[in-house]
């Protein structure tokens, strides 16, 4: 019995070459992901950044949003706060359901920073400032303003925000 060798080295070629295209696919995948990762990233610094011009120039700006109306320097200062406060939550939210941060890395470390960033909004209060904080915090949190519904519905399933904030 004689071996065809041309035969295996086609055979052994095509799985080479299989081998190289499904590494290659994989590649090409996790090279998206990071990508996408890194735009999530860069659009979050974004947004904060133009939270802070928005608040920097408060005073030269139209009404141009229904929730921007009767903002005072204080509701302002309030509104970015807690915009950048959820955004970076909302960030960090993402990439542990991504599987980019552990579970007990998260829990241990954003899930009790945002309790601690939230944690004089949970009732009414008397004092004005708190107050303005509360109802400011309550039009962010409105569908209208961005957030997803499951990363709203999250935040008051961890505690992390009382249920009477959420409109819907």
């Amino acid at each position: 019995m004689s071996v065809d060798w041309s035969l295996i080295v086609s055979i052994m070629a095509m799985l080479g070459a299989i081998g190289s295209a499904i590494y290659a696919r994989e590649k090409v995948k996790k090279t998206r992901a990071q990508l996408e990762q890194t735009s999530i990233h860069n659009l979050t610094d974004l947004s904060n950044r133009l939270n802070w011009d928005l608040f920097d120039r408060r005073k030269y700006l139209p009404p141009a949003l229904p929730s921007w109306n009767g903002l005072n320097d204080s509701r302002w200062a309030w509104r970015v706060l807690h915009l950048n406060h959820l955004n970076l939550l909302q960030l960090a939210y993402q990439d542990r359901s991504k599987g980019l941060i552990r579970e007990e890395e998260f829990k241990e470390g954003w899930v009790l920073k945002a309790r601690f960033w939230f944690r004089n909004l949970w009732t009414e209060s008397p004092t004005p400032e708190i107050q303005d904080g509360r109802d400011v915090l309550r039009q962010v949190l409105r569908p209208e303003e961005g957030y997803p519904k499951d990363f709203r519905q999250w935040l008051v399933d961890e505690r992390v925000i009382p249920p009477d904030l959420l409109s819907d």
